[in-house]
């Protein structure tokens, strides 16, 4: 059993919330939020923009200054909620007071800051996790474990697709600030610039381009460049009209089989030449359950995540400040 402080128990923290009440493991000892009904364990009824709904209700004890949850010597580990541009300063608050951490993405909004939390989390020998949870979700497990298999051949191409409205249920409309958020390019496209990092490493370069306004880069279509594969792009956004549904999509031709999913229009399917479709059987749980289940893995047994490291999520905010420099200089960025 693990005893977890949730900081900032808005949107997300609903969707974690349900996560960790599927687990024994866990035990929620203590929510912080400024807000006291939030602080009291009533997390928003809120559309998330990954496609979850938030919103569940726990016991705990409350707290609305965070140096006072940090104090509590019951509380083992932290999941910090909070809007990014407080990522970084929250979790070298929380490393230093001895708890393990697990942390919303993005990490932070520039990488000193992630240097910061890896140098934290060094000095303290506690563990720390980024919440980078489509490398949890089991349709995108399945296409990691087709590509490390190496049985359908290499990825030829690759296309990722990730759309919204603006998520304006934000607190105090945080999302909609660019210094707080880092714009639809950090908080939303960020989950694939980080799967096509996790499945095929850090690109030679980007070459992006994308709209931009007062809510910062709302819109972004990259090609990223490998020596190896011969087409890999992105998608991702939220700069859509009110009533816009969600929707995450992938097409990837590996030389032996295609692979396709859809979020809007039904189950991952595997095409295979001379064969009739394949609907393969998913792993087991959903993205958030199955991130929250790792870190308590993790937590209990001493061991320091692989399958995100914080490193990983480093090069990820490096990745997609990239796109974001090509965005706005209108040419490609090498890494």
């Amino acid at each position: 059993m693990v005893n977890i402080g949730i900081i900032g128990v808005g949107g997300i923290a609903g969707a974690h919330l349900a996560g960790y009440r599927q687990l024994p493991q866990a035990n929620i000892t203590a929510l912080c939020d400024i807000l006291p009904e939030r602080a009291a364990g009533k997390a928003g009824e809120i559309q998330l923009n990954i496609g979850a709904t938030g919103g569940t209700a726990v016991q705990a004890r409350p707290y609305q200054d965070y140096r006072a949850l940090l104090d509590d010597p019951e509380v083992e580990a932290v999941d910090i909620c909070l809007p990014t541009d407080l990522h970084a300063d929250m979790a070298v608050a929380a490393l230093q007071a001895g708890k393990h951490v697990l942390s919303e993405k993005p990490m932070a909004l520039s990488v000193a800051d992630c240097d910061r939390m890896i140098a934290a989390a060094e000095a303290t020998g506690r563990i720390l996790m980024i919440a980078q949870c489509i490398r949890f979700c089991p349709e995108y497990q399945v296409l990691k474990a087709m590509a490390d298999s190496g049985a359908d051949g290499k990825i030829t191409h690759a296309l990722f697709r990730r759309l919204s409205g603006m998520p304006r249920w934000s607190s105090d409309h945080w999302m909609e600030d660019p210094r707080r958020s880092g714009g639809g390019i950090f908080d939303l496209h960020i989950h694939d610039a980080d799967y096509v990092n996790f499945l095929l490493g850090m690109p030679t370069a980007v070459d992006a381009r994308g709209v931009e306004d007062a809510h910062g880069i709302g819109q972004v279509m990259c090609a990223y460049h490998y020596p190896h594969t011969q087409a890999v792009f992105a998608e991702g956004g939220w700069c859509y009209h009110d009533g816009f549904p969600f929707r995450m999509t992938f097409t990837v031709r590996f030389e032996g089989a295609t692979v396709e999913y859809d979020s809007a229009r039904g189950p991952l399917a595997i095409f295979r030449d001379g064969c009739e479709p394949e609907i393969p059987t998913l792993p087991a749980g959903d993205l958030y359950t199955n991130e929250i289940a790792y870190f308590l893995d993790c937590v209990a047994t001493g061991t320091a995540p692989t399958v995100v490291t914080a490193f990983d999520a480093r090069e990820t905010i490096r990745l997609v400040a990239a796109e974001a420099a090509s965005v706005r200089g209108g040419r490609p960025v090498a890494l």
